[in-house]
């Protein structure tokens, strides 16, 4: 992998006792720790003979190497004398420390700032006791490295800067820390465009600015990916140190001002070893990205991708002429490949010379022709196609819905996990609408509070029968494998659980051929219960030519209304209902019904997003791209597109069967149900042509 990249991490997230520590890291494969905790002991507290006699030996023992020293220096209030005063004598300890360890970082911090003051009022102060620590840094060669901490003077990237080119020492850096930008509601990427020329040390640590809890690295709001891509690409070479803050640890409440359970409100993994091994695992998958994005095609780094597409029907044909009309900026189409003899005249026609055409996928993907394949064809062949992808180090980009049934779906996922360095995503074109993000990013923030209920009408697919007369797979479950829930509506399928988590149990009524001579669904009525207690309906069909399209989602804090997946209304509650329903008297209730004082309990916000079809599907590919190219976090990452399947198979197994179906359920039960009606239609067809 990257020879001159090393992980190391803050051990004692691992286990208070040091031998613990040392075992697990070496046990990961890493030869380097961060020092902070030693046996319930801050490392700043141990003597020099300690250190001598027994630290270092034990280190030693297990052939481990210190990253660097996870100092408190920095942690006091500007304001306190005493307190700096002593930080200046242990800070004289470490740096002697460090020399023992060989190790020439230290972690520090610029003071904390009194509550509810202007930290710029400090700026003077902070900078000159910043310097007193440097000047001592200086004399033992070491490197002091600042770590943005929430409630420090350097919190911010702004304030970062000004310390580092107010201090200007080479004694003096910058740790870039992911996390606590995140929640201090930085754009870390544009955290990383300020301070990059003065960052020496990265920490791998992650969060989500909705609820400022830490997470696996890679899954929250960081860039991780993205950043440690630049910064590796332009010439970075040194240490990522590991501090997940997965799991509550004994040495935390040493290190924070708040409460740890405010910080930490659940544990990522079942202790610290196994949160510290996520962490471990999520870090190298994603250098296994940057090396393989930064070393492709002869040790050449990708400038831009070259994409194949299987199947060029409607869709398949658009996503063609959209690459070929260079609407995917650093994207090429390089060849397409239909089993339809008639569409390589089309693509003599509408394509670019030098696409070449295939009509066989697999010579397409053994071509060498392409870096990326996308695969728009029939929905039971889109986890086989992704499979062989896949198998071939090729990124892979499936149209929706992600298969046929789950059981296939998850050998996809399986294999797209097992190999890390491929971008594997999902054409959820809905996702990359304004409208259903900042829906989304409502839920997330909690403005509506806990969901106690969701609804979606969506009556909008009207088609008639000449629709499915055209095409013998049409409406098949041999050939799409249902009807209205696998080719209508599998984007509203995905959004409704993006915002909204999934469903625990379903029940479900579906008509089959209804109203259309189809075999397959084209009316659902589907209820869902949560995990939390709150239901859900989802209704769906084709043959409402007079259709709706109404989304709700029912909050103990407030409402969403989304109608014709254009107009939203968002009404925030100044209370809560559990809230109200405890304060409010009977009279009080009596005049809500006459209409008085219900306007000042909630605030009103409306916005109208129009419809962005085409440019969605683009949009897509281009973050696909980007992907591939930078790291940036995919919208729809490819592992998700089962979902969606899932609540299909759900609702079609719960109809078929007359019962509640609870999630995950029976994959062999819904294959085997899933197979007698395809050997019931083909019967039925024999029947037919007698």
């Amino acid at each position: 992998m990257l020879k001159k990249i090393h992980i190391s991490g803050f051990s004692d997230e691992i286990s208070s006792d040091f031998d613990t520590q040392l075992k697990t890291v070496k046990n990961l494969g890493m030869n380097y720790i961060s020092i902070r905790g030693v046996n319930e002991k801050n490392f700043s507290e141990y003597s020099i003979d300690e250190l001598n006699n027994y630290i270092k030996p034990k280190l030693d023992e297990y052939s481990i190497k210190v990253s660097s020293i996870g100092s408190p220096i920095g942690k006091v209030f500007i304001d306190d004398e005493e307190g700096f005063e002593k930080q200046v004598s242990l800070l004289e300890k470490l740096c002697e420390m460090s020399s023992i360890l060989e190790c020439k970082y230290i972690r520090m911090f610029s003071f904390y700032i009194p509550k509810d003051k202007n930290p710029e009022d400090y700026k003077d102060e902070v900078i000159k006791k910043l310097k007193i620590f440097t000047s001592i840094a200086e004399k033992y060669n070491v490197v002091l490295l600042h770590e943005n901490e929430k409630d420090i003077y350097g919190d911010i990237a702004s304030r970062c800067l000004t310390i580092f080119k107010e201090v200007d020492s080479e004694n003096f850096k910058a740790i870039f820390d992911f996390a606590n930008f995140v929640q201090c509601k930085e754009d870390t990427k544009e955290c990383y465009k300020l301070l990059k020329d003065y960052i020496e040390y990265y920490h791998i640590k992650d969060a989500n600015q909705a609820d400022k809890e830490n997470v696996v690295c890679g899954t929250g709001e960081g860039k991780i990916e993205e950043i440690l891509t630049d910064a590796i690409r332009n010439g970075y070479e040194g240490f990522l140190t590991m501090e997940p803050h997965l799991v509550i640890f004994d040495s935390l409440k040493d290190l924070e001002l708040e409460d740890v359970h405010d910080i930490i409100k659940t544990d990522k993994g079942l202790d610290g070893e196994s949160a510290y091994a996520l962490q471990h695992k999520s870090l190298v998958d994603i250098l296994k990205r940057i090396d393989f994005r930064l070393k492709t095609r002869g040790g050449k780094e990708m400038k831009e991708v070259r994409f194949g597409i299987v199947g060029i029907g409607q869709m398949g044909g658009s996503h063609a002429t959209w690459l070929a009309e260079g609407k995917v900026k650093n994207a090429r189409l390089t060849a397409v490949c239909d089993v339809n003899p008639e569409k390589k005249e089309w693509a003599s026609e509408k394509l670019p010379s030098d696409v070449k055409f295939f009509d066989n996928y697999i010579d397409m993907l053994d071509s060498k022709e392409i870096d990326a394949v996308l695969i728009a064809t029939p929905h039971y062949d889109h986890p086989v196609i992704a499979i062989e992808a896949l198998n071939r180090d090729l990124h892979t980009l499936v149209e929706k819905p992600a298969g046929v049934y789950t059981k296939k779906v998850r050998e996809m996922n399986e294999l797209a996990e097992s190999k890390p360095h491929l971008t594997f995503g999902m054409m959820f074109n809905q996702r990359t609408n304004p409208l259903y993000q900042k829906i989304k990013e409502i839920v997330a923030n909690g403005e509506i509070g806990e969901i106690r209920r969701t609804n979606w009408i969506i009556t909008t697919w009207w088609r008639p029968q000449a629709y499915y007369d055209m095409s013998s797979w049409r409406a098949t479950w041999s050939g799409e494998g249902g009807g209205v829930l696998a080719n209508q509506a599998p984007h509203q399928l995905d959004l409704w659980q993006w915002i909204c988590g999934m469903p625990s149990k379903v029940r479900a009524n579906l008509q089959f051929g209804s109203h259309r001579n189809i075999a397959v669904e084209d009316d659902v009525t589907a209820f869902v219960e949560y995990p939390n207690g709150a239901t859900g309906t989802f209704i769906t069909c084709t043959h409402d030519i007079l259709g709706t399209d109404r989304f709700e989602i029912h909050g103990d804090k407030g409402k969403i209304l989304v109608e014709g997946s254009k107009k939203v209304t968002v009404k925030r509650m100044k209370e809560s209902e559990n809230e109200l329903n405890k304060r409010l008297t009977f009279a009080d209730v009596a005049n809500l019904f006459r209409g008085e004082g219900m306007s000042d309990m909630f605030d009103v916000e409306e916005f109208e997003i129009p419809d962005q079809w085409g440019t969605q599907h683009i949009n897509v590919m281009i973050n696909f791209t980007e992907a591939i190219l930078e790291g940036t976090p995919l919208l729809a990452p490819g592992t998700e597109g089962i979902k969606g399947v899932m609540l299909s198979n759900a609702m079609h197994l719960s109809s078929w069967l007359g019962q509640d179906v609870e999630l995950p359920f029976n994959e062999d039960l819904y294959l085997s149900e899933l197979n007698k009606k395809i050997e019931e239609e083909a019967k039925n067809k024999k029947e037919v042509f007698a």
